[in-house]
């Protein structure tokens, strides 16, 4: 009886022991994966593959309200042929977006050793040409690194590999693996049953976020001929989905012609113009078929004073607009990312010099038109943002930001100052005055429109894009221009042009022309 027990007890020990954790551990469980998912040979055997899925972008911070339903960019199919010997891809994608309009994005990218290439195919039929932008070539080698034929291999050849102690979530034990990845830290999670992945966790920068858990998670795992490879995946940004996807087709080792995945010598040659910034900011906009070419890249700057004292700030396909005060200066939006804000900051204190940024007014959270706060805050300046949107700021303003430091981040103990806008705010010096005032509509949640009586001027975002005719086709477009027209009257201002977050100036009767079924009604 003794012995029994005895046996019992040593069982239930080794048990509940803790799991070995360091570096031997890590490779060990390496191993293990590998034999879970048919073993080294079965892998090594896999030279290339092509895999076809179709799938789904979306986007949380496009959504009316930061915390409400992610909209859905684009339905999409993609086609991605892989020469892992050679480092080599090709890349098709092919989308109906679904917003902000409905329309075709297609793009194809071929990445050959050390240079990317993509291919758009033009109105006329044609096909351009160009070396890939140089973040978005970073990004993509870091995508194949983390596919589920290679993640083992990225972690196995790791210096740093590690196994960290297991995780328990809910009733499930999960085994931890860590080490770096072009120097980004990488969580590899297994399934402690049957040791295949569940999921890895990069650590990278995002604009908005600071560090950002960028995490590719496995799902509905099958054989394929002695190597098992799952059938869906998704990514999360911090706990978003912002992509789902299912295996339509997959081959191993498949037929493919050398020269489809090999860049022209003229393409090659092409100057590498920007920086090698590894991050799911500029893959998030292009699945939108919109601009992502000004990360990591030079910021232009352009100044155009379209009132005594009152500059649209161009340069991008994001404006913003400085408006000179007695002694300070109102900034109104802060598009894109840190960089451009500082460059924004920059042209603005040569241009207006010795009077301080005293207040930066941010028209709504959307991704494109947010990222650039952090360096304004920086500076001592108030934010100021519809009030429903506070928990968003004060989340953007308190993040950690130590995988590429900003300006606030530098600053050390600064203490951000934020203050909410509700319905009509003025900002006066005496002589000159701005209001911010609320305006529903159906882009999105807490959006503000900037308004300065004495120049009987409006400067709005995204609701419309002065110069640019609405297409009749696009509903949305039309609502947008519809609010704006209906928000304008109801606050019983007179407004003579209309300055745009995209665009150029342009006098109401432009807007009129599309919304004229707005005027009076209430939204």
């Amino acid at each position: 009886m003794f012995a029994i027990a005895l046996t019992l007890l040593m069982f239930l020990s080794a048990c509940s022991s803790a799991a070995p954790t360091g570096p031997a551990a890590g490779r060990a469980l390496v191993d293990e994966a590998a034999a879970a998912m048919g073993g080294w040979s079965a892998l090594d055997s896999v030279k290339s593959q092509e895999i076809i899925t179709g799938g789904a972008d979306v986007e949380p911070l496009q959504a009316v309200e930061p915390t409400g339903q992610p909209r859905v960019i684009n339905q999409f199919g993609q086609d991605i042929v892989a020469d892992f010997a050679k480092n080599r891809m090709r890349l098709s994608f092919d989308a109906i977006r679904e917003y902000p309009s409905r329309q075709p994005v297609k793009f194809v990218e071929t990445v050959d050793g050390d240079g990317g290439m993509l291919e758009t195919p033009q109105p006329d039929g044609k096909t351009a040409r160009e070396r890939m932008h140089p973040s978005r070539y970073a990004t993509r080698l870091r995508d194949m690194r983390r596919m589920p034929i290679r993640i083992l291999y990225t972690a196995k050849n790791a210096p740093d590999l590690t196994r960290d102690p297991d995780k328990i979530d809910g009733k499930v034990t999960i085994n931890v693996l860590r080490f770096k990845d072009g120097g980004q830290p990488v969580e590899l999670q297994l399934d402690s049953f049957n040791k295949l992945p569940l999921r890895v966790i990069y650590t990278e920068d995002d604009p908005i976020y600071g560090d950002t858990l960028n995490e590719l998670a496995f799902f509905d795992w099958r054989d394929y001929n002695g190597v098992r490879l799952p059938q869906s995946q998704a990514t999360f940004l911090n706990g978003n989905k912002i992509r789902e996807e299912r295996v339509r087709t997959l081959i191993n080792n498949p037929k493919y012609e050398d020269d489809s995945l090999t860049i022209p010598a003229e393409i090659r040659s092409q100057p590498e113009v920007g920086e090698r910034i590894v991050s799911q900011w500029p893959l998030r906009r292009l699945v939108m078929g919109v601009n992502y070419l000004d990360f990591g890249r030079e910021q232009k700057v352009e100044l155009v004073e379209v009132a005594k004292g009152v500059y649209h700030i161009k340069g991008s396909d994001h404006h913003s607009m400085a408006v000179e005060m007695k002694d300070h200066v109102i900034m109104i939006e802060a598009p894109f990312f840190e960089e451009r804000s500082v460059a924004v900051i920059k042209a603005v204190e040569q241009k207006i010099p010795g009077k301080p940024i005293k207040y930066l007014v941010v028209t709504h959270f959307h991704i494109d038109h947010s990222g650039g706060i952090r360096a304004y805050a920086a500076k001592g300046a108030t934010i100021l943002m519809q009030e429903t949107n506070m928990p968003f700021l004060k989340t953007l303003l308190s993040r950690p930001k130590t995988m590429n430091p900003d300006s606030l981040a530098k600053a050390g103990s600064i203490t951000p100052k934020v203050e909410g806008v509700k319905d009509v705010k003025s900002l006066s010096d005496g002589e000159r005055t701005v209001e911010l005032r609320d305006l529903p509509n159906p882009h999105s949640s807490g959006m503000l429109m900037v308004y300065l009586p004495k120049e009987k001027m409006l400067f709005e975002s995204d609701l419309f894009t002065p110069g640019t005719p609405v297409d009749p086709t696009n509903t949305l477009g039309v609502e947008n221009a519809v609010a704006l027209f209906t928000g304008i009257n109801n606050a019983n201002i007179q407004v003579d042009r209309i300055v745009g977050g995209h665009g150029e100036v342009a006098p109401l009767r432009e807007l009129a022309k599309i919304a004229p079924q707005g005027k009076g009604t209430s939204n």
